[in-house]
């Protein structure tokens, strides 16, 4: 199925045109593409019902060594003075694989804690995605307002233009954190974790949009930014998390510090792939 979604990785396959290709049963396909899709290894237009393929699938060409980009890591730390954490995407989630440093107010991250891509979170895994990606993403909210779905959409928009995401720090962001680290010892996020980015995503103010980083001081919680494989897809990310009192330089200044990061580690992915 899946060489069969890659001979074509712009078409959407209807359901009984996979089956037919694949001459299988309809309730075998239908089986099949539900496993696939529930880790984005394929992905589903919610108005065509077709199915195309994922973005989970680059991360699974190249295994990343938890440790190899530590040096990166411990540079930023050092010059930012706080957690520095590397995730990498793994199917519906982003799994922290290294993490370097600690933050004096923030909570300490563990490896394999799991952060579920469903928004609001994991903005910079999907803000340069496809419209089909992006729709998949707020599909987690189930039915979002006409004022949030507005909101999210300007925010991913404005994350691909800054280069990186930043989370605000609030006392509702700090509940939601402690339950999904409750709640990412227990594996996928299920219902629960997605009902929870949905009051999360009501209760509060997601993100900055252009004019309102103006103001004298921000309360920033996480700065992240993506990290890309060779062929362009956001496959990890870097974040520091300041958990902190912040100006508006001090905010952009550790937004291109986290960018700069990921910058490097990119250079470097590629040059293991291609040392010549």
């Amino acid at each position: 199925m899946l060489e069969l979604l890659a001979s074509d990785p712009e078409r959407s396959f209807s359901l009984s045109e996979v089956a037919r290709l694949l001459h299988i049963s309809h309730g075998t396909c239908h089986a099949i593409v539900t496993t696939l899709a529930a880790r984005q290894w394929i992905v589903r237009d919610r108005r065509s019902g077709g199915y195309s393929w994922g973005p989970a699938l680059a991360a699974l060409t190249r295994p990343v060594n938890r440790q190899a980009f530590r040096p990166e890591l411990q540079r930023l730390s050092d010059a930012v003075g706080m957690q520095v954490v590397l995730g990498a995407r793994q199917g519906p989630t982003v799994v922290v694989t290294d993490t370097v440093g600690e933050s004096l107010a923030a909570p300490l991250v563990s490896v394999g804690f799991r952060m579920p891509i469903v928004a609001p979170f994991c903005r910079e895994f999907v803000a340069e995605a496809g419209e089909q990606v992006k729709r998949e993403w707020l599909g987690g909210l189930g039915a979002p307002s006409p004022r949030l779905r507005r909101r999210l959409s300007a925010v991913l928009d404005e994350v691909r233009s800054r280069g990186y995401a930043i989370e605000r720090m609030s006392r509702e962001y700090v509940r939601v954190y402690s339950a999904l680290q409750a709640l990412a010892a227990e594996g996928e996020p299920d219902e629960i974790t997605a009902r929870l980015a949905s009051a999360f995503a009501d209760l509060t103010v997601v993100d900055y949009l252009p004019g309102e980083l103006d103001s004298a001081e921000h309360r920033v919680a996480n700065v992240a930014a993506p990290i890309h494989d060779t062929d362009g897809t956001v496959t990890m990310s870097v974040g520091a998390s300041p958990f902190a009192t912040m100006t508006p330089a001090e905010v952009s200044d550790l937004g291109a510090a986290v960018r700069e990061t990921a910058t490097r580690i990119e250079s470097l992915w590629a040059a293991r792939k291609d040392p010549a």
